[in-house]
């Protein structure tokens, strides 16, 4: 009867053993499955976030783009407001030119036509005035040292007067539109006289 009970006391302990074993198996199983789910997630979210940077630097240069692009337009569109009268006061120009003829004739042609003169000279300044409120400036040239950017040289004037390539007469005034140049100014400019050869006979 012993024997017996000592025979199922151990078949017992074999059977919890085996148990035992199979669990830790298991749980063995269970860790290293936990372990590769855990690694497959840290992948997955390694690469959404690499992905999520990606998409976030490109999102930056396409805002940094757009940005540029933006003020470009804007920059753009400032100008074309700011010259968009360019060719309307371009032709404006002959009219003032033709109004300062006849301002300069008029004074020569006495107080006959001194009436018409004020009228005229009221008309000019007007122009003049509307002219400058549109940006149109007309910039001096006489005396100055020549410049192609400004200036349209006429004709040379030999003279020891002034310095070489001086402006000494002006043919036509030069204007500015804002800071461009609407029309050079058509001038004549100094150029010193050669010397005479030394020895040579009167």
């Amino acid at each position: 009867m012993i024997k017996d009970e000592m025979k199922d006391e151990r078949d017992d302990s074999e059977e919890k053993t085996e148990e035992e074993a199979g669990e830790a198996a298991s749980s063995e199983q269970d860790g290293a499955a936990a372990a590769e789910e855990r690694e497959k997630l840290v992948q997955a979210l390694e690469q959404k976030t690499k992905e999520a940077a990606e998409a976030n630097e490109k999102y930056l240069r396409t805002y940094a783009d757009f940005e540029n692009y933006r003020k470009r337009m804007q920059r753009d569109l400032a100008e074309f407001r700011k010259y968009a009268n360019e060719q309307l006061v371009l032709e404006l120009l002959p009219v003032v030119d033709h109004l300062g003829l006849a301002l300069k004739h008029g004074a020569e042609a006495g107080e006959a036509a001194q009436g018409l003169q004020q009228g005229v000279e009221q008309v000019y300044k007007q122009l003049r005035d509307v002219l400058e409120k549109s940006g149109v400036k007309r910039f001096s040239a006489e005396g100055e040292p020549f410049d192609p950017a400004k200036h349209e040289a006429m004709m040379q004037v030999l003279t020891a007067d002034v310095p070489e390539n001086t402006v000494v007469q002006v043919f036509q005034d030069g204007y500015l539109y804002h800071e461009k140049v609407l029309r050079h100014a058509k001038v004549s400019v100094s150029k010193k006289p050669q010397p005479e050869p030394v020895g040579s006979n009167a």
